[in-house]
């Protein structure tokens, strides 16, 4: 009988030509595997590695960009906070000019600086005016002791303490002044916050008159 792998022949031997050129095909086929597994391994081995360097340069790039954007964002707020302190210590009410950069005396001790000169009608004695009025102990930094938004009474009766009603004549509707009063115009040797017999610093917008 006839086998297709291997018939035999006459003289009583096999042959096996079938088997030889499939051993030959599967060698073949498993050189062109290893040749594709050893191009990869290749491949693999010539790739450049990651490094630390670009990683770290990137870093600190960021980290001069954040210390900026930092000190930037300060320098703002300074000027933010220089800004509001400014209007603060201004407190401008309406239209006016400002004028002086000395105290000037008055009667009793009363000492007046006129920050802002309103362009309204002026005090009248014995007239109703409204202010707004912020109270320190001794001086425009000092601890604040009292403030009103909006405060009512008349000029020269006697209704508030003698140093305001010598300290805002002359004044208009719109300005605003400083007043130091001296305790013989205040309070005496009372102490209200400031300390006995101390001076008072106010801070007087007036509003209406």
């Amino acid at each position: 009988q006839m086998g297709r792998r291997s018939r035999k022949r006459n003289d009583g031997d096999y042959d096996d030509s079938l088997e030889r050129d499939y051993l030959q095909n599967r060698y073949k086929e498993s050189m062109v595997e290893t040749n594709k597994e050893s191009f990869k391994q290749q491949s693999e081995k010539d790739e450049p590695l990651p490094t630390t360097e670009q990683p770290q340069k990137e870093i600190q790039k960021q980290r001069h960009k954040d210390k900026k954007a930092a000190r930037l964002q300060e320098e703002q707020e300074d000027k933010r906070q220089s800004e509001k302190t400014k209007e603060s210590n201004t407190d401008r009410l309406g239209e006016g000019t400002n004028v002086r950069d000395k105290f000037t005396n008055m009667r009793k001790g009363v000492k007046y600086l006129d920050i802002l000169v309103g362009k309204g009608p002026q005090v009248r004695d014995r007239k109703k005016v409204r202010v707004k009025y912020t109270l320190r102990s001794k001086t425009k930094v000092g601890k604040v002791l009292d403030s009103s938004e909006n405060f009512g009474f008349r000029l020269g009766k006697g209704e508030v303490i003698q140093g305001w009603d010598i300290g805002l004549e002359g004044m208009r509707q719109g300005g605003l002044r400083h007043l130091i009063i001296p305790p013989e115009a205040g309070y005496g040797r009372k102490d209200i916050g400031a300390g006995p017999g101390a001076d008072l610093y106010f801070e007087v917008a007036l509003l209406s008159c």
